[in-house]
C-alpha cells in the first residue's frame, strides 16, 4: 500500500531516503523500494488538467450520442452515400483496429487520464461496429445478444490495453445484458422467481465473489478493484430497492400490501449494511465501512419516510438528519485518523 502524502512530506521523505542510500546506510535496492511506497502528491496544475480532461470525456461522450445515436442523421448519411449497414460496420472495425494498435504501441509515453479518454474513443467505435453488425443480422428485440457482445468485446479490449473505463464500461453493458437477458426469461417478471432489485443484488454479490479470485488471472488482476467497488454498489442498491418493494413483480400487487409486510426485506438491508460496516473496519476495507455506513442511513430514512413521513415535524427530522449526517462524519475521521497512525 503507497502511503500518501503532502508535496513537503513527499520531498523531504525522498531526500531522506536518498540521503540514506547515499551515505550507505540502506542499499540501492532497498532505497527504491522505499521510494516506490511513496505516492508522490499531484500539483494543482495537474489537478486542474486532469478535471479538463473529464470535461472532454464528457464532451467527446454527448458528441457520439449526438451523432451516432441520431437515427435520421445516421439515415441521412447512409442515403447520401448509398452505404449498408455492413459497410459501416467494417469500416469502423477497421478504425478500431488500428485505434488500439496505435493507442498500445504507445501506452507509455501517455498519461493515465488521457490514455482513458483515448480508449474510451476507441471503445466507442467498436460498439458502433458491433452496433451496426447487429443491425446487419437482425438482432432481436431485447438486444441481449448484443449488449453480451459488447461486454466481451469490451472486457478483452480493456485487458489488452489496461483500461480502467473499458473496464467500467464493459461493467455497465454486462449489467444490460443481465437485465435484458433476465427479462427475456422471466415469467411474469420474475425471472427464477426474482423481480429486478433481487436478481440485481445477486448479480452484485457474484461480481463481489469474482473480484476476490481475480488474482489468478494476471491479465485481468487490474480490474479486480473495479469489480469489487461496482459488485459492492449493485448489491447495495438492489437490496435497497428489495427493502420497498420486495419481491413483489407488480406495482399493483405491492401498493395492495402495507408496507409492515416487506419489513424483512429492510431488516435483511440493515444486516447487510452492519456486516459490511464491521467487515470494513476489522479488514481496513474503507470501501465496505463507507458503503455500509450509506446502506444504513439510505435503510434508516428510508423506512421514516414510509412510516414517520405523514405524523413526524419536518423541522425535527431533518435536525435530526444533520446530527447523524455530523456524527457519521466525526466517526469516520476518527477511523482515518487511527489508520493514518498505525500505518
Amino acid at each position: 500500500m503507497k502511503l500518501k502524502t503532502d508535496q513537503n512530506d513527499y520531498k523531504l521523505l525522498t531526500d531522506t531516503i536518498n540521503k540514506w542510500v547515499e551515505n550507505g546506510n540502506i542499499d540501492k535496492p532497498k532505497g527504491d523500494e522505499l521510494l516506490d511506497t511513496l505516492e508522490q502528491p499531484k500539483s494543482t496544475t495537474q489537478q486542474i488538467a486532469q478535471y479538463f480532461f473529464f470535461i472532454a470525456l464528457s464532451c467527446i461522450l454527448l458528441a457520439f450520442a449526438a451523432i451516432f445515436i441520431d437515427d435520421k442523421f445516421l439515415e441521412k448519411l447512409k442515403q447520401h452515400f448509398s452505404l449498408t449497414n455492413f459497410f459501416i460496420a467494417i469500416l469502423f472495425t477497421v478504425f478500431s483496429v488500428l485505434w488500439f494498435y496505435f493507442l498500445k504501441k504507445k501506452k507509455s509515453t501517455i498519461n493515465a487520464a488521457p490514455f482513458e479518454i483515448y480508449a474510451v474513443i476507441g471503445g466507442l467505435l467498436t460498439v458502433t461496429a458491433l452496433t451496426y453488425y447487429s443491425k446487419e443480422t437482425g438482432e432481436g428485440p431485447n438486444y441481449s445478444g448484443l449488449l453480451l457482445g459488447i461486454a466481451v468485446v469490451l472486457f478483452a479490449l480493456a485487458g489488452f490495453v489496461r483500461s480502467y473505463a473499458l473496464w467500467m464500461a464493459g461493467i455497465l453493458a454486462t449489467m444490460g445484458w443481465f437485465g435484458a437477458f433476465s427479462t427475456w426469461l422471466s415469467h411474469e417478471d420474475l425471472f427464477l422467481g426474482m423481480n429486478y432489485p433481487v436478481r440485481f443484488s445477486v448479480f452484485g454479490m457474484l461480481i463481489i465473489l469474482a473480484s476476490l479470485t481475480q488474482k489468478k488471472f494476471g491479465t485481468v488482476s487490474f480490474s479486480k478493484r473495479i469489480n469489487y467497488l461496482a459488485g459492492l454498489i449493485m448489491f447495495f442498491t438492489g437490496l435497497w430497492g428489495v427493502s420497498i418493494f420486495g419481491n413483489y413483480n407488480s406495482l399493483a400487487k405491492w401498493a395492495e400490501v402495507r408496507q409492515t409486510q416487506v419489513i424483512i426485506y429492510a431488516i435483511v438491508f440493515a444486516i447487510a449494511g452492519v456486516a459490511s460496516f464491521l467487515l470494513g473496519i476489522k479488514y481496513k476495507e474503507n470501501a465496505a465501512r463507507d458503503i455500509g455506513i450509506i446502506a444504513l442511513l439510505a435503510n434508516l430514512y428510508t423506512r421514516y419516510f414510509e412510516y414517520f413521513w405523514d405524523s413526524t415535524n419536518k423541522g425535527i427530522f431533518f435536525l435530526i438528519l444533520a446530527l447523524s449526517f455530523w456524527f457519521i462524519g466525526k466517526r469516520l475521521e476518527k477511523f482515518k485518523n487511527r489508520n493514518a497512525v498505525s500505518s
